[in-house]
């Protein structure tokens, strides 16, 4: 699987309109490891969803902006494709949900504690870090926790981690595990939710029933665990 030369494949599976097409566009933010806007990947979620539009005879061009500025613009912009997207009451009636690529663990990552496996664990720790006003504040508050700390974003988190500020950081694990690196020590996943390739809802020329075989395909041939178990791992 390759970022940015994708030709299509000899066996079409795509629509005379798809080919007539060829490219799609599909909009993004940096969010390692799911998606990356610079090096030679990029990230494992683009690289996954390239896979399934060159098998349906699309190649894709990936374009980084803000997430605000992403969603809008895949909002907007007929034909346009956004990835990775979680479905929301929110987001539903305004997007084509086309595949579901996979279930994305969450839970709790610490560098020098034994993690929490389990919410009661991790209600007796003293100071956990969220990033402030996000699904994980919301998740975590909704069950009563009162040790959070909302930080700003990443970079903040990271550094009140390291510096003993919070005892424990709570997010998706695969991007706890690219943040934290090898010292991480990640617990079991609290929940799992999917992560969706969403289209445009004026999106004509994709062949939806084709592009979902493609994902099956890569899940039958075990392409798609060989793509996901570094960064999913036993999660």
């Amino acid at each position: 699987m390759r970022r940015r030369t994708l030709i299509g494949s000899p066996l079409l599976l795509a629509a005379p309109a798809v080919q007539a097409r060829g490219v799609i566009e599909l909009v993004t933010a940096e969010q390692p490891p799911y998606a990356l806007a610079e090096g030679p990947e990029p990230g494992f979620v683009l690289t996954l969803v390239a896979e399934m539009f060159r098998l349906v005879g699309l190649q894709v061009v990936f374009r980084f902006m803000s997430w605000p500025l992403a969603e809008a613009r895949a909002l907007a912009m007929p034909g346009a494709a956004i990835a990775p997207l979680v479905r929301t009451p929110l987001r539903e009636p305004h997007f084509l949900w086309a595949v579901a690529l996979f279930e994305d663990p969450h839970g709790f990552a610490t560098l020098r504690l034994h993690p929490p496996h389990t919410l009661e664990e991790a209600m007796e720790l003293p100071r956990i870090a969220v990033l402030a006003g996000g699904q994980h504040e919301t998740f975590l508050r909704g069950r009563g926790f009162a040790n959070l700390v909302p930080l700003p974003g990443r970079p903040e988190a990271l550094a009140a981690l390291r510096a003993r500020e919070v005892s424990a950081w709570f997010c998706d694990l695969p991007m706890l595990r690219a943040q934290l690196g090898r010292a991480a020590q990640l617990g079991r996943p609290i929940f799992t939710e999917p992560v969706w390739l969403a289209l445009n809802r004026n999106t004509e020329d994709v062949p939806l029933a084709a592009l979902r075989e493609a994902h099956a395909a890569l899940e039958a041939d075990g392409s798609l665990a060989h793509l996901l178990r570094p960064f999913l791992g036993t999660a």
